[in-house]
């Protein structure tokens, strides 16, 4: 019971900043182009203060597992995804190009990172967030590598330059700091955590405006827009669940995993879909759908994950 509450106040917590988000681009208060410059703003500016800082913060170098297993889980989960939507793609009932394109890159990533960062921060505290940081690097190259490669006449050279970001140039700096022990000062570290922590609801927000702005024509070709939803939330995170089952990882790092699996489509896939040739309408459909289901769905798995142990 206890889980289930927690369970269910992380994602109560979620939905309550996506609905601000809507609000805000509803009523007009910025636009959906200022809603792209703020999301590189909190992502590119905000964020990596907070990775350095949880990083820094939480790890010993007793750690120093987990700064390779994590990214290498978070790349694994996109490429085993890439090819389960390879094989679940014909189950689609329009099957034009643009579209199956879409529907494997949908399966291939998910809402990695700030959709899931309350959620872990409630169930398992601070340290479990610095875990995310650390397997998001993994899932950041999945996204820009074997998301990009579902998408037909993808740019490699813009795909490798985003995975040269900020957040991740975050993480190679602070993985040394803290395996060679290096000192420094609390003033700064708490400085680092207060311009990053903004990031968190800004994210969530903004999140909320690109579900919101998403959700054209949200009827249309309804059985593939279900059908979607079903693999991304319940096909794909059975067989990735049981496939993490099957690696020995200490209970923390598995925990994190787990609960990366179980997430909605990526709403950044919103932007990327239509900027790559793929069928923007079906990925607004996929992801206001996914998005709304998976306050159900994801509670429910974690119950169940909970009576396994």
């Amino acid at each position: 019971m206890v889980l289930a509450l927690k369970i269910l106040f992380g994602i109560g917590k979620t939905f309550v900043f996506f609905g601000l988000g809507a609000a805000a681009l509803k009523w007009k208060i910025f636009t959906k182009e200022e809603a792209v410059h703020f999301s590189r703003f909190a992502i590119d500016v905000l964020t990596p203060f907070l990775t350095f800082y949880s990083i820094v913060r939480n790890f010993s170098r007793q750690d120093g597992a987990a700064f390779w297993q994590l990214p290498l889980i978070g790349f694994g989960i996109v490429f085993f995804n890439l090819l389960c939507g390879y094989a679940l793609q014909y189950g689609l009932k329009q099957k034009t190009p643009r579209r199956m394109a879409t529907f494997v890159h949908l399966a291939s990533v998910n809402n990695y990172l700030y959709l899931p960062l309350i959620l872990v921060e409630s169930l398992y505290g601070m340290k479990a967030v610095a875990y995310l940081f650390l397997m998001s690097v993994g899932t950041t190259v999945g996204f820009w590598t074997c998301g990009m490669a579902a998408l037909a006449g993808s740019d490699w050279k813009k795909a490798v330059r985003n995975i040269l970001n900020p957040n991740i140039a975050a993480v190679a700096l602070a993985i040394p700091c803290v395996l060679l022990e290096i000192p420094l000062p609390p003033a700064l570290l708490e400085l680092f955590f207060d311009i990053g922590k903004g990031s968190i609801a800004l994210c969530l927000m903004l999140t909320g405006c690109a579900v919101f702005s998403a959700g054209v024509r949200l009827m249309a070709f309804r059985f593939d827009a279900i059908y979607t939803v079903i693999v991304r939330l319940v096909i794909l995170p059975v067989l990735t669940v049981l496939l993490l089952k099957l690696i020995p990882l200490k209970k923390e790092l598995m925990d994190v995993a787990l609960v990366v699996a179980l997430m909605p489509a990526s709403c950044a896939s919103a932007l990327v879909v239509k900027q790559y040739g793929g069928s923007s309408d079906f990925a607004g459909q996929s992801i206001m759908f996914s998005t709304i289901c998976s306050a159900v769905t994801i509670p429910l798995f974690l119950y169940l994950i909970s009576l396994w142990g």
